[in-house]
Formats: structure tokens, sequence, C-alpha cells
């Protein structure tokens, strides 16, 4: 199947090495999440490339800060507040797009609208939320008035949490502040409007401090894959983050999305599937193959525990030996993420050891390692075959991994005309090829 013309998107997932003993690797950079130039001079490097985005995931807490025998080994916990951060690379990029994560479970939707819409006018039009629940009962430890609830309660929290600043959004237009000295008038108060919100879980009068967006609303991104995450990335995603490890499960997931999109009404090429990958690429395929062992050799199997543990809702995996098959798992641990590992586990018959080196490594995303032709390969059989629309690139080592793949692999893609060698325009949302249109409302 050709691409007939179709460019594929990338976003640039950076903070840190995403491969678990990543930060371990001699050439990683273990200051850089803390590190604003750092972060300016990658952010420059994927802009250079003409990359989509550059994404900065987050959760509210550092995990495992009560299991000090864990906490110690991770890497995670020291990065920046990601509004703060892309606001300051924001003013050394012109047409980069700045996503990052913002959950719904905790904070007012209010606050997350101005927060979202002042970054998105900082930019000039240039910013994507990506909408989580959380999946952490550590996030819900940090707030007084919270507790961490079930995931159906919490997507039904987030749903309305989205409509909230979706409204508040809507009801802000462009020229509400004509700022009329002759005539005295510095708003127009048709077009800053209240929302009048009144729901289960939120009451919300508006209007929102603020102004209009110029990309006309932020891009609305969601990273989640059960039956819940899917209901909402149908309804509201305009790009959707997902970790899939091989083809026919990854195409059957785009169809899917793209599916019921359609029944929400929506074009489902508006809905652009980007799953991530983990790359190492070598000279050789022998080069990166080493360069993978070496950081399997690093993996902390500790902290790879707690990690699964959390994918799996909590599941004590302490009591198991490590070279046995991997235990049975209640199936409502069964969710996500968690399901990638434990179907693999019993397709494959791997050990409880396997699935901790395995998971570590890209933790159910698909692993590309090789040189760049070989990486390139694989991305473009995605591609042009139906299982993405693009890639989220995740560092195995960072930034080496994604510098590597900026010099190596992106020209390879752009050779191949299946990736842009110029931004089609100022905004994410046009370069990202999605106009603005309706999101479906629940209320």
């Amino acid at each position: 199947m050709a691409s007939n013309g179709r460019k594929m998107k990338l976003g640039g997932f950076c903070g840190g090495s995403y491969h678990q003993a990543g930060w371990r690797h001699p050439a990683a950079d273990t200051a850089f999440a803390q590190d604003i130039n750092a972060w300016i001079a990658l952010a420059k490097k994927l802009e250079a490339a003409k990359f989509d985005m550059i994404f900065v995931a987050d959760t509210a807490s550092p995990s495992d800060a009560e299991i000090p025998e864990v906490f110690r080994y991770s890497s995670a916990g020291n990065n920046l507040e990601p509004m703060t951060l892309l606001a300051a690379i924001s003013q050394h990029t012109t047409h980069l797009g700045l996503g990052a994560t913002i959950p719904t479970s905790y904070r007012p939707p209010y606050d997350a609208a101005r927060e979202v819409l002042s970054l998105d006018v900082i930019s000039g039009g240039r910013v994507g939320w990506n909408i989580v629940t959380g999946i952490s009962p550590d996030d819900a430890a940090q707030y007084a008035d919270q507790a961490f609830v079930p995931q159906e309660e919490r997507y039904a929290r987030g749903e309305e949490f989205i409509d909230v600043v979706l409204k508040l959004w809507a009801a802000l237009e462009p020229g509400a502040y004509p700022r009329d000295k002759d005539g005295g008038i510095y708003k127009d108060t048709d077009k800053i409007r209240m929302i009048h919100h009144a729901g289960k879980y939120y009451n919300v009068r508006g209007p929102l401090k603020g102004i209009a967006s110029p990309q006309e609303r932020p891009l609305l991104i969601q990273a989640g894959q059960s039956p819940e995450g899917r209901a909402m990335a149908s309804r509201v995603a305009e790009a959707i983050f997902t970790a899939q490890s091989n083809f026919e499960p990854a195409k059957a997931f785009r169809d899917d999305i793209r599916a019921r999109a359609a029944v929400w009404g929506r074009d489902p090429e508006h809905v652009k599937v980007m799953p991530g990958v983990v790359i190492v690429v070598g000279e050789s395929r022998q080069e990166a193959e080493d360069k993978w062992a070496e950081l399997e050799g690093l993996i902390d199997l500790r902290s790879a525990r707690a990690r699964l543990e959390l994918a799996l809702k909590g599941f004590d995996l302490s009591g198991y030996d490590l070279d046995a098959p991997f235990p049975e798992v209640p199936e409502e641990s069964i969710v996500s993420r968690g399901r990638t590992h434990v179907e693999a586990a019993k397709r494959e018959g791997l050990t409880l050891r396997q699935v901790l080196i395995r998971s570590s490594g890209s933790n159910a995303h698909l692993s590309a390692v090789g040189t760049a032709r070989d990486i390139a390969d694989v991305i473009q059989h995605w591609f042009e075959d139906g299982a993405c629309d693009g890639f989220n690139l995740m560092p195995a080592i960072n930034p080496l991994s994604l510098e590597e793949a900026i010099d190596k692999v992106v020209p390879e893609l752009q050779r191949r005309g299946i990736f842009r060698t110029e931004y089609e325009g100022k905004t994410l949302r046009e370069n990202f090829g999605v106009p603005m249109a309706p999101i479906p409302l629940l209320g």
C-alpha cells in the first residue's frame, strides 16, 4: 500500500531516557530533565528536522516515593513543570508544536483551560494538550481533597472535564477585546460568554480569562487504550498516543478508533494515531543490537517490577519466581498497557524475568533497533500499511537516540517521500493537517 502522497507525523518524546536503564548509559545526559538550555537545544534540532511537535509526558507526583528500595533506582521525578518549560521553549522556536500532559482527575478544568490557552497564545498557536485521567495513586496522594477512584469513574469525570474546557474555549471568540479608546469599549460582551456548566462533577460559570486561540482551538491529544480510553479518544482526540509493539494489533487499534470516530460524525482522517517507537540506531545492525544488549544488562529488576505493577493496577509481583512462567494475573488488573505485557507473556511463554526486561526496554511500545534503513523500513511499513499516521520517537538513551534519529533516520524518511522537508504552516493544526472541527459534547 503506497502512502499516496500522505506524510507521516513525528513527535519527539522528551525528558529522559525512555529505556528504564538508559540513564545509566555513559552517553546519557542525566541532568537533561532540569536543564533548560539542553531542552532548548534539542527543541531546535527537532524543529530543524521538521518534527510536528516536542512532547513532554508528565505525572503530578514521583512514583514509588514510599518504597525507598525502588524509588532510589528510578530515573524519573526531577522534571520541570511542562507548561512552564514549554513556554520557555516557545520563545526559541517558531514552528515546532508543543505538547504536554495535564491530567483530568485532580485539578479544576478552569485552570487547565486557562493554562493551555495561555501557552497557545504565547506560542502563536502551536500547543497540543495531552488528556489523561492518571493511572497512579501517587498522584492522588498530593491532593488532600482527592482520592484515587476506580478507572470507570476517572474516565466519567475526565469526559466532563474535557467538555468544560471545550465550552470555556468556545465561549471566548476572536475579537473579544477591541480595546476601542475612542468609544471607551474594552470588551465585546457578545464574544465573551458565560457557560453556566452544571454537571455531576463540576459547576463552572465562566467566562474564561484570556483571548481566543490563534489556531481556533489547541490540538486535543489523548493517551489511553482501555475501552474507556478508546471511547474518549474517538470522541475528542485529534492525535492519539498509543503503545503497540506488533503490527496487527496496531492496525486493529487504528481501525477501531477510526470507526468509532466516524460514529461520532467525525472525519477519521482528522484523528491521527501515533504509536511510540523506542529507537536505537547503529552503523550496522549488530552495533545497534549490541547497544540494546548493553542496556538490558543495566536494568534494575526492582524498578522494572514497580513499573510493571503500576501497569497492572498495583498487582503484587514480589513473591513470584523470576525464572518461572509469568504468573496468572486477575482479569480486573489487565487493562490498557498491562494487557499488552500479559498477552505477550502468554503468547510467547515468557518468564517473569523476561517480561520485566522487555517491559523495561520499551514498555509495550514498538522497539526499532538497527541501521537507519532498518528503522525506516519498519516505520514505513507501519505507516503505509495502515497501522498508524506517524510516530512518537522515544529515546532509549536521552538525548543521544533522538539526535541519531534526527541525523540518520529522518533524512531516510524524507528521501522516501513519506516525511516533510518543510513545514506547511505556522500553527500546529496547519502542520498536523487537522482543521478545527466541532467536538461532540456529552452534555
